[in-house]
């Protein structure tokens, strides 16, 4: 998961939603889980969902969409 706070230009990346949850308490939790599509844009944030990639992945040539 890719959190950008727009009002302040932060850019942080999560290994799951709830450990963004964790560290964004002002996101509400019955809100977020509610989220089908990504991007998720509010006025303050934008989720993205992603696929973190391993080096033996880059090498199977898993990393082209």
């Amino acid at each position: 998961m890719h959190l950008e706070n727009k009002t302040t230009g932060e850019h942080k990346y999560y290994g799951s939603l709830v450990a963004l949850l964790k560290d964004t308490p002002e996101l509400p939790f019955h809100t977020v889980r509610r989220i089908t599509q990504f991007p998720y844009e509010r006025d303050k944030y934008i989720i993205r969902e992603g696929v973190m990639l391993t080096p033996s992945d880059v090498e199977a040539g898993k990393n082209n969409a």
